[in-house]
Order: structure tokens, then sequence, then C-alpha cells
């Protein structure tokens, strides 16, 4: 079974503002993808359109989505339901930076019929003023797994922003960059600096979902279960 855990949506102002959930989940389907995150900046706004488009053409779409420390490291933050991970989203919101302006590119909000329906102005593109062990804590109570992003990349991860790997961070894993991952020959049940590892696309582009997702065993649908089967 081929997960996805690490794609953008138009609502990431890095991706592409074609990048609607219904082009997504129709993607996943075409490159086989079984389970898929939607894991935008800071944000949620598309998750509940997506995990109605995957019921509909077999994907389960994790509640997820890539939220930015005080550090300016990127974590992963994947949630057993939507309610908790939209309990997540105002905090991070109340988190946010106070200011005013367009960030550096649109933040494009859709529709489950690929019609434009908002665009989103508020600055999800920065950290918030809360760190990586605060927001750690913060996913944990809400049953949620927290995952380092990219942890070896030279930018927003957690070697290029603190220099290591904090102790007893209370991780579930760590991600890989798919470069890497491919490189050195990482398969689902490794371990890296002590944590099991994950890789994902981080696709900002359309062609790129699913392009390089992991292979897992087919029971490991459920979020909960997937992690604790790493």
């Amino acid at each position: 079974m081929l997960v996805d855990l690490h794609v953008h949506s138009a609502l990431s102002a890095c991706a592409e503002n074609i990048m609607s959930p219904r082009r997504i989940v129709r993607q996943a389907v075409e490159k086989g993808v079984k389970v898929l995150a939607l894991t935008d900046h800071n944000a949620s706004g598309h998750v509940s359109a997506a995990r109605r488009l995957g019921g509909q053409l077999g994907v389960t779409v994790f509640p997820a989505m890539e939220v930015t420390s005080r550090e300016d490291a990127h974590l992963l933050a994947f949630f057993p339901d939507e309610e908790s991970l939209f309990s997540f989203q105002a905090l991070v919101d109340a988190h946010l930076p106070d200011f005013a302006g367009l960030p550096a590119g649109d933040q494009v909000l859709y529709d489950e019929r690929d019609e434009i329906i908002d665009i989103d102005t508020k600055p999800r593109q920065f950290g918030l003023d809360l760190g990586v062990t605060r927001l750690v804590e913060e996913i944990h109570q809400r049953g949620g797994r927290a995952v380092p992003s990219h942890i070896h990349r030279p930018r927003f991860s957690l070697t290029s922003q603190l220099g290591f790997i904090p102790p007893d961070s209370g991780f579930d894993a760590v991600e890989l960059d798919w470069r890497e991952w491919r490189r050195d020959h990482w398969r689902v049940g490794g371990r890296c600096d002590g944590y099991p590892v994950i890789t994902g696309s981080d696709a900002h582009v359309l062609n790129d979902v699913g392009a390089h997702a992991m292979s897992v065993p087919e029971n490991d649908r459920d979020v909960s279960r997937f992690f604790d089967h790493l």
C-alpha cells in the first residue's frame, strides 16, 4: 500500500494554485496512493473536503497539518479525527504573527467542486510564537502524533534551526527528505537517532503527489495504528 503523508494544497502559499483537494485526491488515485495527508502550512482548511472526496474514491486522508515553530522548524502533526485537528487549528490561529498583509503567494481555498471560495490572507507561512516542545505537548494532548519534517534539510528543519534533535522530545517519528530516503535505502521500520522514520513527497506541484510515497502494510490505514507499528 502506498502512503504519502506530506502533501501541500493551494492553501499553502508555496504550492501551485491549481492544487485543490479534488485534483490532489484524483492524482493520488492515479498514482496508486491509498493513504494521504494534506499538510498545509499552519492551515487545515482543505482537510474536510479531501476526506470526503477520498471516501468516494478509496483514498484514506489523515487529518493533518505542517506547523512552523517559533524556531522556524517545520513539524508534521497527525490527528485521529477532524475535531482534534480543528482544536489544534484554533491554537495555531491564536499564535500566528500579529500583522496584516498578503503572504508571499496566494493561499487559495477551494470547495469540493474545484470552485475557489476564498483567499486566506493570514500570515501562515511564518512561525508561531510557540516552541517545538510546546507544540509537541499540544499535539499529544489532542491524541495526535508529532513528526519533525525533513530533519536534515538545510532550511526549516530541526538540524538547520537548532543544530540537533532535542533529546526526550516525545516525537513519534522523524521524517526524512525523500531524496535522502532513496539515496540511503531507508525503509519503513528503520530508525534514525532513535526514532522511527517516515518520508513523503512534500508535494507543492500536482504531479509530485504520490511520486515519493512509502510502501507500508495494507492494514495500517488508521493513523494511531500506523505510528504504533513503525
